[in-house]
């Protein structure tokens, strides 16, 4: 037999409680609870905090999405390289630069031995970047490709830098899908989470 309850919305109204966890005789008696006791404003009020955050959330999410629907290849392929020039810079972090071996306290990027503009197949080959000085050898002097060649064979031999310079052949215009640069942010977003 159901036990007999005291309505907390203040009435002081008998009830049989008809579902699991009831404190109030009906619906007009739980609003009565929500609008004029403490403890039901503080619910109230975590209700609408809670429904705030999920508005927020969605709201987030549609402008993602909105911002998604609206990005172009080269904002994917943008993307894509930000991920993977962090990954070369933290992954040559206790290097020289690969082209001057200076270890001075200055900007560093990830620089392409063979240029990603012109050789856009390997421009997410991890054995054609490595980190190197911004302003002077990768800007200043366009890659300072003849000290980059010289710091490949001294950091890893005359093999490597000849089978890359012998497999650079046809990997000019490379055109990247939006499917393959998603993948590759993810590949260098998790590898950065590990070495960062």
């Amino acid at each position: 037999m159901a036990k007999i309850k005291i309505c907390n919305c203040g009435c002081g109204t008998e009830f049989i409680p008809t579902k699991l966890g009831q404190k109030q005789v009906n619906q007009s008696h739980y609003i009565t609870w929500l609008i004029h006791t403490p403890e039901g404003q503080k619910k109230q009020a975590e209700a609408k905090e809670k429904a705030k955050k999920i508005i927020a959330k969605a709201e987030k999410k549609k402008d993602k999405d909105q911002r998604e629907k609206l990005k172009t290849l080269s904002d994917y392929e943008s993307d894509a390289k930000k991920s993977f020039q962090k990954f070369i810079r933290l992954r040559d972090a206790e290097l020289p630069c690969i082209s001057c071996g200076t270890t001075r306290d200055v900007q560093y990027a990830g620089g392409h031995y063979f240029e990603a503009g012109k050789y856009s197949a390997l421009m997410f080959d991890e054995r054609n970047c490595h980190k190197q000085c911004n302003k002077y050898c990768n800007m200043g002097k366009s890659g300072n490709l003849l000290e980059y060649r010289k710091g490949l064979i001294k950091r890893f031999g005359i093999a490597f830098v000849d089978q890359l310079e012998s497999e650079s052949d046809g990997k000019r215009d490379y055109k990247y899908t939006r499917a393959e640069l998603i993948e590759i942010k993810k590949k260098y977003d998790l590898l950065n989470k590990k070495l960062g």
